[in-house]
């Protein structure tokens, strides 16, 4: 279960030493590879191959006739790229991914339970802070889905 955040530095060949507090979750069964995509508000997703293959379960149920499902599976497949951990450890972004999250040299690995977000860090501040709501107001509406 990946949680918490990593400050981190991609390298000149736009490469991420992932770290431990995350690689440590990454079953056997992911052989060492992980799905980066495009994520929500200008984030990427990286999901291990084993958890990525319980989303496309879910996608591969779309209804082809549906423009808005369409247009979602296009865009989210559209970014998707394969890379495995390297002997150090590193992923590499690939430059439409790097390009698409605004990624410079610094980043922010955030934990998401089945998955990983990667952000720049400044725009990550800035969707923390465009919130309309106050962590507490949102608290107490996602815990009634919670402990339903």
């Amino acid at each position: 279960m990946f949680q918490g955040h990593s400050l981190c530095s991609l390298d000149a060949k736009s490469r991420l030493i992932l770290p431990a507090k995350f690689r440590k979750y990454i079953k056997p069964e992911a052989d060492n590879k992980l799905i980066l995509t495009r994520g929500m508000d200008e984030c990427l997703l990286v999901y291990p191959l084993d958890e990525w293959e319980k989303v496309k379960t879910g996608l591969s149920r779309y209804n082809q006739f549906n423009s808005d499902q369409r247009f979602f599976i296009r865009q989210f497949l559209n970014f998707v790229n394969e890379c495995e951990l390297d002997s150090q450890n590193r992923i590499l972004i690939p430059p439409q991914l790097m390009e698409f999250a605004k990624l410079k040299k610094d980043v922010t690995v955030l934990g998401l339970l089945d998955k990983m977000e990667i952000w720049d860090p400044e725009i990550k501040a800035r969707y923390d802070n465009s919130m309309s709501k106050s962590y507490e107001e949102i608290a107490e509406k996602v815990s009634e889905i919670i402990n339903s």
